[in-house]
């Protein structure tokens, strides 16, 4: 355990050189909650960061899916975590059925996991999705003018691109046609899960939402 002097909280270290640390006060629980959502906004900037990839798991027929999703925006005020997917995924049939939804992280720098939990509210052709839509790069857009459904069979391995785009961005025209295929999923979180794995000891807390964050430590 290292003592930062200047704001009086500890971090926990392994021995090899670490490029992150996750900093808090074992006197108060409620730092955890604040560095989480700092270290969320760390991973929407930074494409490198452990968090910026996460697991989304939904349920379909009384069976759990999870697949990797690119953490695209939060709004710590709201307590929501936001990605991107094409309308046509599973996932989307799967919350629009089934909203409950948990998205998992680990970074194996700090050693710390997170788990959140909530209820996901899907848009698409809204005010929201044009608004996420005009903030992503052409790169991305063309991710969303696909030849095919996703998960549709194909018999050959090649990527689910007309052919005109396999070595060019589109054009702002190709571009829409993508946007009619683009989804934006809000996750809204009422309970974290934070677990951080010591070799002395693991660290754990949890956070639930009533009318605010209610936070307490608990054993891992």
């Amino acid at each position: 355990m290292v003592k930062n002097e200047e704001s009086d909280s500890y971090c926990f270290e392994d021995w090899t050189v670490m490029t992150r640390e996750f900093e808090f006060n074992p006197a108060n629980v409620n730092t955890i909650l604040s560095q989480t959502w700092r270290h969320l906004q760390a991973a929407i900037e930074t494409e490198t960061h452990a968090w910026r990839l996460g697991t989304l798991a939904t349920a379909s027929e009384g069976r759990p899916r999870v697949r990797t999703v690119v953490l695209r925006d939060i709004q710590p005020e709201r307590r929501e975590l936001i990605c991107y997917t094409d309308r046509r995924s599973d996932k989307i049939s799967e919350l629009e059925q089934t909203p409950w939804m948990e998205w998992m992280a680990y970074d194996s720098l700090t050693r710390v996991q997170i788990r959140l939990r909530g209820e996901a509210t899907v848009h698409t052709n809204d005010d929201v999705s044009a608004a996420h839509w005009e903030k992503s790069s052409p790169e991305h857009r063309r991710g969303y003018i696909t030849v095919a459904e996703p998960g549709t069979r194909s018999e050959t391995p090649e990527p689910n691109l007309p052919d005109y785009l396999f070595d060019r961005l589109p054009n702002d025209e190709e571009a829409q046609l993508g946007y009619e295929n683009f989804a934006v999923i809000v996750c809204r979180i009422d309970h974290l899960d934070w677990l951080q794995l010591r070799r002395n000891g693991h660290l754990a807390a949890q956070f639930l939402w009533t009318d605010k964050w209610e936070g307490h430590w608990k054993f891992a």
